[in-house]
This record gives C-alpha cells, structure tokens and sequence, in this order.
C-alpha cells in the first residue's frame, strides 16, 4: 500500500478512527458474510462498506422487483430483474473501491463450505425462519460470531449469537418462532392430496387433483411448504413452475417500512463492529433487543443458553433420547420428532440407510432395544444424533425424559 493510499484512507476514516477504541486495521482485516440482501441486509452490507470492512460477501438467491425498491436502497428501476447480490456487489464496490465484495446469486445452502470458514462474522438478514435455523446451525459449527436481525412492518428484533457463550437460535426457538410457522414445524401427520385441495380452495386457490398429486410427490403437502419450500429444490421443471405459481399466488408480502429496516440494520452493523473489535468499542449484545417503532420502545428479552439445545448443547457426547412404543414406525418417530424439535421434514437413518416410514422400530433396534438414528434436514447444516429407545427395553425409564410413540396411530 502507497503513501498517498494511506493518506487517502485515514482521511476516509478520519471520523471513526476518533472514536475511543477503534482499529481501522482490524476492520479493513476483517471479513463479514451478509445472507440476504433485502430491506435489511441492503441496510447492513452499505454501513459495513462504508466502515470499510475489508471483505464482504453477499448471498441472495433472489431478483430485484419493484416493490423492493420502497426500502432497498441499493437498487433502482433499471435494476429490476437482475440479481440482488450481484447489483448490490457492484454498487457497494462503488461506494468503496477500498474494499473487496463477493456475490453468491444462489441458495444459501449452496455456498461452499469453505466461505464459511474464511468470515469472521456471519450476518443473518433473512425472512424465513426455516433457513434462519440453518444458518444459526452453520455459525455454531464454524465457531462463527452470528448477529441475526428481522424486522417485520413497525417491529423489529436483534439478537447475537456467540458460539459456546450465549444462546443460539435454537435455544429459545420454542418461543420466539411466529405462531404460523411455529404450527407448521411442530406438525407431521399424514395427509392427502385431497386436503391440500381443500386448503388451497379456502384460499382462493385452485388446481387439479393430478397437479396435488405431483406437489405430494416432492414432500409438498401443505400450503405452508407451498409458500417457503425453495422452487430450486424441486428437480421436475414442470413441478417447478407450478410451485412457483403457487408460490406467488400465497406467499404473503411481509409489510415494511424503510426507517424501520434503517434502525434495525444499524444496530445490526454496530453489532458486528463490536464483534471485530473484540470488545474495544462495547461489549456485544446480550439476549434478544426488540424494537417497537409504534411505541417507540425498546424492550431487552434476557436469553440464557440451554444446555441441551440440540444445536449449541453437545448433542454428539449425550444426543437427545427418544423414547418411542414397541410397535412404533418411523412415521410415529418423525412425528416425535416434528413435535419436540420443531422438525418437519425429517429424513430419518440408521447406519448409511434412509428408513421408510412404514419400517418398524424394533425390526432396526434388535434385541437390544436402543440405537443411534440420525436425522437429517433442512433446518440443520449436520444430522442430528438421536438416541432411540423402545419402551419395553430393559434400559428404558419412566422418568419423562424421553417422548412416547405408541403404534401406528400417532404419538401418545
């Protein structure tokens, strides 16, 4: 780096480098992973660059739109249609030519691994909490500081996230999940593709019963997997575009307002500040801060890490026990599993086989009675370790630790 460079830095930062603990070095060092270039993370991604965060990398799947353009403030009308990560690259390279930014125009959960790995701070600016529960997944695993924020029409919320020391998403997901995706994660039962009908025409929507029938195919059961299920997951073009129809027919637009994605985003990026700085300009936020912009109040929710969370706890020293009835499925398993853990599309394996859900526990377990079964899904980056038990086991208890299936008719 030349002189005049050095020169023109330190007056680019003049202003921030007076404040008392600050290190431009530190921050022009630093790399920071922004998911989601929306009203938020648009917000977040231009403080960062203007703070001169060396490094920043956007990941947003998604196109600009129209009605974006109310409080995102990194696109314009000749943008539309194009890729939000990759305009949004373009214009912050502009803003700050000192600064390095990558673009991920794809799926968050098809960035390589390796991304993860080379941040010092991931940044959650998403809509959804399903891929929010798997990127807090991913942060806990890299040993990644994660600052979540979410706003939604005249409330908005932050909450950080540090591996090992405060509590992670999960932790309080219970609680903290909106009521109607709450309702979808906790629920599995089996359904017909005549029910999704009849949900569908409820909401003004209609399709045939051989359309229904193709949705069920790919897992697609209910209006809650219409409206958030990712159209790139589904492999079957013509599905695809169903779904995508679908999709923009039912997902609602979730109300916004720019100043409010202002306030959140900018304690979001003082967050991540604080994080690179290590502690020399304040300590980072404890608990989750609430932001009612109609009452103009702010409200701090206390949050203690559980040390059985099944994405901080160590679940791989003492996995999660289950215990499920001697003539218990897989399908009865699943529905523990969507009850307990908030898990609705669970993949269950033993050893390296994917289990049916017709398949009968005990034909898996043996004499024994007990086994490690694996769960996979989306709302996870690793599969989750369960210890399973039958009730009639020698080793079970009836200390109320565990879930109870009994049959092929549902949990007890």
């Amino acid at each position: 780096m030349g002189k005049g460079l050095e020169e023109e830095l330190r007056e680019r930062y003049d202003r921030q480098m007076r404040i008392e603990g600050w290190d431009q070095d530190l921050v022009s060092g630093s790399s920071v992973l922004i998911a989601g270039v929306g009203a938020l993370g648009c917000e977040v991604a231009k403080n960062l660059a203007l703070s001169g965060v060396g490094r920043l990398v956007l990941v947003d799947r998604d196109v600009v739109e129209l009605s974006n353009l109310n409080r995102q403030m990194l696109f314009d009308e000749s943008d539309i249609g194009l890729k939000k990560a990759e305009v949004a690259a373009k214009k912050l390279r502009a803003m700050n030519p000192h600064i390095r930014v990558e673009s991920y125009p794809i799926d968050l959960r098809e960035v390589p691994e390796e991304v993860f790995e080379s941040v010092d701070v991931i940044c959650s600016c998403l809509d959804s909490w399903g891929i929010r529960r798997w990127l807090n997944s991913v942060a806990v695993l890299k040993r990644k500081p994660l600052v979540d924020g979410a706003i939604e029409g005249m409330v908005g919320n932050v909450q950080v996230v540090i591996p090992g020391r405060t509590a992670c998403l999960e932790c309080h997901g219970t609680t903290l999940i909106p009521q109607e995706e709450r309702l979808a994660e906790c629920t599995l039962r089996r359904r017909r593709p005549e029910e999704l009908l009849e949900d569908l025409k409820a909401q003004g929507v209609e399709i045939s019963l051989e359309e229904a029938r193709a949705l069920f195919r790919y897992n697609l059961k209910t209006v809650f997997d219409l409206k958030y299920t990712p159209p790139e997951s589904v492999p079957d073009q013509g599905v695809r575009e169903l779904l995508n129809t679908l999709r923009e027919r039912l997902k609602p637009k979730m109300p916004a307002v720019q100043s409010v994605s202002s306030v959140i985003a900018g304690i979001v990026s003082t967050e991540v500040l604080k994080l690179i700085h290590r502690g020399s300009i304040g300590r980072p936020l404890r608990g989750l801060l609430v932001y009612d912009a109609s009452n103009s109040r702010f409200t701090r929710v206390p949050l203690k890490r559980v040390e059985g969370c099944i994405v901080c706890g160590q679940v791989d020293v003492s996995p999660p026990e289950v215990v499920i009835g001697d003539d218990g499925t897989v399908y009865n398993l699943k529905e523990l599993i969507a009850e307990r853990f908030g898990i609705p599309d669970a993949e269950v394996i033993h050893g390296t086989r994917v289990l049916g859900e017709d398949v009968k526990i005990s034909s898996i377990l043996g004499p024994s009675g007990e086994g490690i079964f694996y769960v996979v899904t989306s709302r996870r980056y690793e599969p989750l370790p369960l210890l399973v038990r039958l009730s009639g086991s020698t080793g079970s208890t009836s200390s109320g630790k565990g879930d109870i299936a009994r049959g092929a008719t549902g949990s007890g």
